[in-house]
């Protein structure tokens, strides 16, 4: 059974909670396959240098927001520290990510380099305009 990953930006938590039950979320970034927890904490390491455990450990890097009961749907958080590194990256330093990200063990190593930027780029527009408006990001996970 394979898992669909949404992310978006909403003003709050309780804005993001709204979200469990939507069928599409607007303007969300598809990042089907790219789990919030482990695959985008070393996102997030490899753009702001600090380390993965480190990136973990923050309070807001994958905590749950809300969940249907069966937990076939949940919304977790992304931090302000991966919402700020994707917006204030430029296209090299997005790239030069993507790309180091790729190697990670967690990907295969099918991934395209140029898939993996593209989807990169997608995540840092979407902070971008989140950054913007004063908004956090999330991920809404359904079974």
């Amino acid at each position: 059974m394979g898992a669909w990953m949404d992310y978006f930006s909403a003003v709050d938590d309780e804005a993001a909670a709204e979200q469990l039950d939507a069928g599409e979320v607007p303007g969300a970034v598809c990042g089907n396959g790219i789990d919030p927890a482990v695959m985008i904490a070393h996102l997030e390491a490899l753009l702001t240098g600090r380390g993965y455990e480190e990136v973990r450990a923050q309070p807001r890097q994958c905590a749950l927001v809300a969940q249907e009961g069966d937990c076939a749907v949940v919304v977790t958080t992304l931090t302000d520290a991966l919402r700020d590194a994707l917006a204030g990256a430029g296209p090299r330093e997005l790239r030069s990510a993507a790309v180091a990200w790729g190697r990670t063990e967690e990907f295969d190593g099918d991934e395209a380099e140029d898939e993996l930027a593209a989807l990169v780029e997608s995540f840092a527009e979407l902070a971008r305009e989140a950054r913007a408006s004063g908004h956090r990001l999330y991920c809404r996970v359904s079974m």
